[in-house]
């Protein structure tokens, strides 16, 4: 392209001309985008949903809500049949799964069982939801479609300090059942409806929750703006709207209606938005916070004087050595007086300060061993006290409009930040919007929430269809649209399109006029209490080849848990849950290969610093650090997304790793001798009664007559091997039992904790 150019002609003027060329077709291709995104706006997505009539069936010995209506039609125009209802124990550990990411614990399943009233099954779905346990499950699942983690990613994958207050407040507005449409609105513009409210900016963290380059060197800030703006867009389109409209960011979607013009209208919308954390103002408590820090600074610069101390003369003669090498134009420039340099020997000046720089491993492999090990004993101490730097006052990691007024944005072309093409101004997806809505208001103000408003309509032909999609695919495996973040035209077409209408209608509708009123919970409700939902997962009266792909939900799918339901519920067995909530991530240990693998550069001994408290390590998957360059290995081998992209579905792959994880990982090995202590403290009489309870904690059900055989088979086997084996003492054991006796339980409880009917919601 910069062929184009006179010779001599610079890159950045050909950038120019090829601006101005392309900014005039741009202009024309304006004017035409609207008609034309009109006339193709024929997609089933981009039409306001229609609440169709509830069908009528046959078979109504079956029929418990609206929803198995359009279910059952639809296996009747089939002439299919569907499945049995599951049993109680089955159907109540289903509900706890997919509601807590818990089991139910035995005794919740015993008052299940024993409670014979015609609502059993409801009022615990309504316990369930009422459980602080829900929004934790719930908040996972839309952290993985806004991508959130508590660090930026990339190359620095620096750390986010108070990100996880979005993460809580997530958790608190589900399981205070916030409305979605005021879920949205506080998310996309909550500084704009309350800005002095600390949990409503809180709340615009959602735009924050993506990825960002926050990197250092020459990068352009213009660029780095721009990247930013394209990862909001990205996160409404992909989280909101169940558009890939990121691919107009360089030319005219490719399948969709959305010109590349629409992607920047969009994007005006957050044209004057930039982060921001949110503080109350309190000198008090800032003047305090500053002693505070100042003190802890005063414990740790004895300890850093020391180091570099110890240091200095090492540094010296490297650096001396380095000086030695230096070439003589770089020599020659830093014995010139600073104030005399020329411009070409301040650039050489500066080149060579970096070469002269002593990275910690050049260092550390100078130090003599005793030196080198004073260095390891003070950092050490250095490290411990880090642990205990004062908290931050708190913030609130959102947004604020702090551009005013707002720059002008432009369709870029090809997507390249600094060729601006025709300007725009914010405006709605012209295949999203019906003629008659209202104009963006003339004083530009409230951009985001004008959005937010929009987003928020009832009648508005996505929003609703893509969340109660989701919604639906969490709770039956797939989702009434198969691919949940993309209902555009290169998407799947929904099954049952209906019944995905009605759902849609009936969940923006409010409540006084006989609607959801946006109510998860209600919408939850709805769904689980369902003949649908209740179905087993055996299926005689249909054969699977029949719905192989359980298309048209002749069976309730078999299904994996995902990574942070199998470790908590690992830990659930084991009585060694953590159950509070909330508050900063926590670092558990990591492996030392990993580590070794991941950190290779930086001082080595201090990039992922452990939590101290190891209580904590026991929390919940939600609360431990989400860093987007560094899973945990058995969350990753399950499955547990990057954080990179929106993840409307997670992947459920299964390969040798997953297993070798949960046999061999010390996590496993210490859960499952946690748990086997338990059975000894709760079951003390003998092998059976320590089975049926293991059963009960694990499985939510007694063992079968086979299972019993086998089990004592594996006890007896394994205390002739370990007992001619031989295991070491251990301290702490309870009461008369013995060190090979414990070792035998834990091989049978990891063996448990490894069956496929511990790792399946069935």
């Amino acid at each position: 392209m910069t062929g184009i150019g006179r010779k001599g002609q610079s890159g950045m003027a050909v950038r120019e001309i090829l601006a101005g060329l392309l900014g005039l077709a741009g202009v024309a291709a304006l004017c035409a985008t609207a008609s034309s995104s009109r006339a193709a706006a024929t997609h089933w997505a981009f039409r306001p949903p229609t609440a169709a009539r509830v069908p009528l069936v046959n078979d109504r010995s079956r029929l418990r809500t609206p929803v198995d209506a359009f279910w059952l039609a639809a296996l009747e125009r089939r002439k299919l049949a569907p499945a049995p209802e599951a049993d109680p124990r089955t159907l109540l550990r289903r509900a706890a799964l997919d509601l807590t990411g818990l089991l139910p614990t035995p005794d919740e399943l015993s008052a299940f069982l024993a409670d014979s009233s015609p609502r059993a099954y409801e009022n615990a779905v309504d316990r369930l939801l009422a459980s602080s346990a829900y929004g934790e499950r719930w908040a996972q699942h839309w952290l993985d479609v806004i991508r959130y983690a508590e660090t930026n990613g990339f190359e620095g994958d620096g750390d986010r300090p108070q990100a996880w207050r979005y993460r809580d407040w997530v958790v608190e507005a589900l399981n205070r059942d916030l409305p979605y449409d005021q879920f949205l609105l506080c998310q996309i513009a909550g500084d704009e409806l309350k800005p002095d409210d600390f949990q409503y900016r809180t709340a615009t963290g959602f735009l924050r929750a993506g990825p960002q380059h926050v990197v250092g060197g020459n990068t352009d800030p213009r660029e780095l703006r721009q990247e930013w703006l394209t990862e909001a867009v990205t996160g409404v389109g992909a989280g909101i709207l169940g558009l890939t409209i990121q691919c107009a960011r360089c030319h005219d979607h490719k399948f969709d209606p959305l010109p590349q013009a629409d992607f920047y209208r969009l994007q005006a919308f957050f044209a004057g938005t930039a982060n921001r954390d949110f503080r109350l103002p309190n000198p008090e408590e800032e003047r305090a916070q500053a002693a505070r820090v100042a003190a802890h600074g005063e414990l740790l610069r004895p300890i850093r004087q020391q180091i570099a101390t110890l240091e200095a003369p090492y540094r010296a003669r490297l650096q001396e050595a380095k000086r030695d090498r230096l070439e003589p134009r770089y020599a020659g420039a830093l014995q010139t007086a600073a104030a005399k340099r020329t411009p070409e020997q301040q650039r050489l000046a500066q080149d060579a300060q970096t070469m002269l720089k002593v990275d910690w491993d050049e260092l550390v492999a100078a130090l003599t061993p005793p030196d080198r090990e004073r260095r390891a004993a003070l950092r050490r101490q250095m490290h411990a006290l880090d642990l205990q730097t004062p908290p931050p006052l708190p913030a609130a990691p959102g947004v604020d409009e702090l551009h005013q007024p707002a720059p002008q944005t432009s369709v870029l072309v090809r997507g390249e930040w600094s060729v601006p093409g025709a300007p725009v101004q914010p405006a709605f997806p012209a295949a999203l919007t019906d003629p008659g809505t209202p104009a963006f208001p003339a004083d530009g103000t409230s951009r985001r929430t004008h959005l937010a408003r929009w987003l928020t309509r009832p009648d508005h032909p996505l929003t609703a269809r893509v969340f109660v999609n989701r919604v639906w695919l969490y709770h039956f495996g797939r989702g009434l649209v198969a691919t949940p973040n993309d209902f555009g035209r290169h998407g799947a077409q929904p099954t049952h399109p209906e019944l995905l209408d009605w759902l849609a209608v009936r969940f923006a509708t409010p409540h006084s006029e006989g609607g959801l009123g946006w109510s998860l919970k209600v919408l939850h409700r709805l769904l689980v209490t369902s003949s649908l939902y209740r179905q087993a997962s055996r299926n005689p009266a249909t054969p699977a080849a029949r719905d192989p792909d359980n298309r048209w939900y002749t069976r309730t799918q078999i299904r994996r848990l995902d990574a942070e339901a199998i470790r908590d519920t690992v830990l659930q067995a084991a009585g060694t849950l953590n159950p509070e909530r909330g508050g900063a991530p926590v670092r558990v240990p990591l492996e030392p290969e990993v580590y070794d693998t991941i950190f290779t550069e930086g001082e080595p001994d201090n990039l992922w610093p452990v939590t101290p408290d190891p209580r904590q390590h026991r929390r919940r998957s939600l609360y431990l650090l989400h860093k987007r360059n560094v899973r945990l290995p058995l969350l990753a081998v399950f499955d547990q997304p990057d954080m990179l992209t929106p993840c409307g579905a997670r992947s459920e792959s299964v390969h040798a790793l997953q297993a070798l994880s949960l046999l061999n990982s010390d996590f496993s090995t210490e859960q499952s001798r946690a748990l086997a202590l338990r059975l000894f403290q709760e079951a003390p009489q003998d092998d059976a009664a320590r089975v049926a309870r293991l059963f009960a904690l694990a499985l939510c059900r007694p063992p079968g007559a086979a299972e019993a055989r086998a089990t004592r088979q594996f006890l007896a086997e394994q205390r002739r091997h370990l007992a001619a084996a031989g295991v070491p003492a251990r301290e702490g054991l309870p009461p008369g039992v013995p060190a090979v006796e414990l070792e035998v339980w834990t091989d049978l409880c990891l063996a448990t904790l490894n069956r496929n009917d511990f790792l399946t919601w069935r």
